[in-house]
């Protein structure tokens, strides 16, 4: 069953013709130094970050656990602000950090069917706080440089579904009220995040001001990742 699902899983991969592919338009209208090319690690972020773990949480392949790392913050802040910077500078993500233990979630539907499962990905816990420092430096550029279109609401600070819903609910009331009609289409697309294609993504961080370094190490982070799948104990091959 877990090779089954892995399978399945790993399957669901865009692999895309490079050959034809447009670079994508520029958004960010800034000079080179005002891109995000590099990031420095603070000490103070990465203790804060630590002790922001959650014990609850379960570890990776690497078996370390939050709750140990939450006691150790004071002694790991330092030499792992050092390590990731190091990561970062040389655009290398160290191989560790790049695999995943899987556990399948059941959605709806028939039981013996692998597409009805959903992958939930545990990976290293010291790789998910270097990830969350890298995000906020990404999301702070994005929003300085106004690169976030007003009608994103997913992923934002103090944006949902909510907002997105209440905004949504403004403008139709306002129309009904003006006498006007109301056309709404709903999309869902299949597998958005599993699917999205990283050579396209990479030209989409360049077009948004997020360059040299910082790209590298996205990129480097991206590739050769390894993923396997664990049901009741007992995990699937690589």
């Amino acid at each position: 069953m877990a090779e089954v699902l892995n399978n399945y899983f790993s399957s669901v991969f865009t692999r895309e013709d490079v050959s034809k592919m447009v670079e994508a338009p520029m958004i960010f209208k800034g000079t080179d130094s005002e891109a995000l090319n590099n990031i420095t690690i603070d000490v103070a972020v990465v203790k804060k970050k630590i002790e922001a773990l959650r014990s609850d949480k379960a570890p990776g392949p690497d078996e370390v656990p939050p709750r140990v790392l939450r006691h150790l913050a004071e002694e790991l802040c330092y030499p792992l602000s050092v390590i990731l910077q190091k990561s970062i500078d040389e655009g290398v993500a160290p191989e560790d950090w790049k695999q995943a233990n899987v556990s399948p979630i059941f959605k709806k539907g028939s039981k013996s069917q692998a597409s009805n499962y959903r992958p939930v990905s545990l990976t290293c816990q010291l790789c998910k706080l270097g990830e969350s420092i890298i995000r906020e430096e990404i999301i702070g550029h994005l929003d300085k440089n106004n690169l976030i279109n007003p009608s994103q609401h997913g992923f934002g600070k103090g944006r949902s579904c909510l907002t997105n819903l209440l905004e949504f609910l403004d403008k139709v009331t306002q129309a009904v009220d003006a006498g006007d009609n109301i056309d709404v289409i709903y999309l869902d697309f299949a597998k958005a995040f599993d699917m999205v294609p990283h050579i396209r993504l990479m030209k989409k961080l360049e077009a948004h001001g997020i360059r040299h370094k910082v790209a590298k190490w996205i990129e480097a982070w991206l590739q050769n990742r390894k993923q396997r799948v664990c049901l009741d104990g007992v995990f699937s091959t690589w």
